[in-house]
């Protein structure tokens, strides 16, 4: 019996510490990492497109480029990996219709999170922009210049960019909602406690 349970106990133990896939019991460590770190790169992307409004400024367009390119592999995995694993059951006894909700605009977000910065790749290039990055490099263009096409996807790219800000501003509410009105441990889960369904 105890052999069993030590067996058990072992199992599990294993199972936690190479879980790098989600389940339904709770987000792996390569989720909740890399939901922080895009969490980051879209708040800077953000402040810096805010700053360029305001001031243009070559070097932080550069930034914004770099960061655009480091979001984008990021994003496409983290959508792969929301669409393949069982997402983890909600805490306490949501309302459904909230649950279908949020979890419809975090899947939205992170399919927005891959069109966005190749929306964004397509309307420079088209415009003749180089996309450059720090260091002097240059991402290749894909596509020749021409005027009709630059319009098209920079129309592209602000439809998309307006509800996924608004998606974004849900999403944090609901996550101050959960953490602040209903005091559950949905925030903590994401920081990596194991909390009780």
């Amino acid at each position: 019996m105890s052999s069993t349970h030590d067996i058990q106990a072992h199992g599990t133990h294993t199972q936690d510490r190479f879980q790098w896939r989600d389940t339904g019991l709770g987000f792996s460590p390569v989720t909740i990492a890399l939901h922080w770190i895009v969490a980051a790169l879209v708040l800077a992307i953000i402040g810096i497109e805010i700053a360029l409004v305001a001031s243009p400024n070559v070097e932080l367009a550069k930034v914004l480029n770099l960061l655009g390119t480091i979001l984008f592999p990021i994003s496409a995995y983290r959508f792969w990996a929301r669409v393949t694993s069982w997402h983890p059951l909600p805490l306490g006894t949501p309302n459904p219709v909230e649950v279908i909700v949020s979890r419809s605009v975090a899947t939205a977000l992170a399919l927005a999170m891959v069109l966005l910065p190749v929306a964004a790749w397509l309307a420079k290039s088209a415009a003749g922009q180089l996309v450059e990055v720090p260091g002097g490099w240059i991402i290749p263009s894909p596509m020749h210049p021409n005027a009709q096409a630059a319009q098209v996807f920079d129309v592209l790219f602000k439809i998309g960019a307006t509800p996924f800000v608004l998606g974004l501003a849900l999403h944090i509410f609901g996550a101050c909602k959960n953490h602040f009105v209903l005091k559950n441990d949905a925030l903590k889960r994401m920081l990596g406690k194991r909390v009780e369904l």
